[in-house]
């Protein structure tokens, strides 16, 4: 019989990390702390991953579905801004920031943070 380790010679990886990056499993937990008692075996993937992008969870996304659509707008568009501010502070970015602010029909969001509930704050600061 033909055991794990014939048919996956490199060393740490697993049966999980095949089609490693597009198409295999999720990345162990275990694994990059040096704890996965499964080796070669485990069905999640050994290979490094990209951090995961952040998702919203349950309550906020209810908070944000509860919110007036111009206020949820508003809202996201605060946050898209933060990112784009950190990321390129160049004139030219930020006019185009607000040409598409414009073209949505917003304005700047004038409610301060400290107004909104928790979850809103939340929505914001993540």
């Amino acid at each position: 019989k033909e055991t794990s380790t014939q048919r996956w010679p490199s060393v740490g990886v697993s049966i999980g990390s095949v089609g490693h990056p597009q198409l295999c499993s999720r990345a162990c937990l275990y694994f990059t702390s040096g704890r996965c008692a499964n080796g070669v075996d485990c069905g999640f993937c050994h290979l490094p991953h990209e951090k995961r992008p952040i998702h919203l969870d349950k309550k906020h996304r209810e908070t944000l579905r509860a919110m007036p659509m111009l206020e949820a707008k508003a809202l996201i568009f605060h946050i898209i801004r933060q990112k784009v501010v950190a990321l390129d502070p160049m004139p030219d970015t930020m006019v185009v920031l607000e040409d598409l602010a414009s073209a949505c029909g917003m304005v700047r969001c004038s409610a301060p943070l400290s107004s909104r509930s928790r979850s809103e704050r939340t929505l914001v600061v993540a």
